[in-house]
C-alpha cells in the first residue's frame, strides 16, 4: 500500500487533536490527556510509515538518493516525538 499520498488520515488525526486541545482549555480532565496522548502516538505512527516509505522509495513520492541526510533527520525527529508522547501518556499512571 502506498502511504505517501494517505494524507486524509493525517489532517483528520490533527484536526481531532487541535479540537480535543481547545475543549481542554475549558474542561481539563485525565481521560482527556490520555486521549490527546494517543492521537499523538497514532499521529506519529502513522509519520513513521509514511517517511519509511519516502526513504525507500518506489511509490508516488520519495526521497532522492541526495537527501539521505534529511530523511534520517525526519525518521529521528517522528521516533522521538512518538517517544515523548508514550512517555507522557505511562508517566500518569501511578
Amino acid at each position: 500500500t502506498d502511504f505517501t499520498v494517505k494524507w486524509g488520515i493525517i489532517i483528520v488525526i490533527l484536526v481531532a487533536m487541535l479540537i480535543l486541545a481547545i475543549v481542554s482549555i475549558f474542561a481539563w480532565t485525565p481521560f482527556l490527556d490520555n486521549l490527546y496522548c494517543c492521537l499523538g502516538v497514532i499521529l506519529f505512527g502513522i509519520y513513521i510509515i509514511m517517511d519509511t516509505q519516502l526513504i525507500i522509495g518506489g511509490k508516488t513520492f520519495k526521497l532522492s538518493m541526495d537527501d539521505y541526510v534529511v530523511g534520517a533527520l525526519i525518521l529521528y525527529i517522528d521516533i522521538i516525538q512518538m517517544f515523548l508522547y508514550i512517555l507522557q501518556l505511562l508517566s500518569k499512571k501511578k
